[in-house]
């Protein structure tokens, strides 16, 4: 996928999916290349992170287990 910077307003980079100008992406400037200005053309990819969202099903599980300890089944509730 493609975006192009549109423009630099303060701290971020206003950019355009170059294949559909309809759809903005609004992006820290901590998160690109330091010499990106407008104009330039970005390439991005999104991956999956199976083992990032895993963890935080189970740090979730715990923290209902947590609040939920000492409570009567029927007021209990699943994720």
């Amino acid at each position: 996928m493609r975006l192009v910077v549109d423009r630099i307003e303060e701290e971020i980079a206003v950019c355009y999916l170059y294949e559909d100008d309809r759809v903005r992406f609004d992006i820290p400037l901590r998160y690109l290349p330091p010499d990106v200005v407008a104009g330039d053309h970005l390439r991005v990819r999104f991956e999956l992170d199976r083992e990032s969202r895993e963890r935080e099903r189970r740090r979730a599980e715990e923290l209902l287990r947590e609040l939920t300890r000492g409570q009567p089944d029927e007021k209990r509730f699943e994720l």
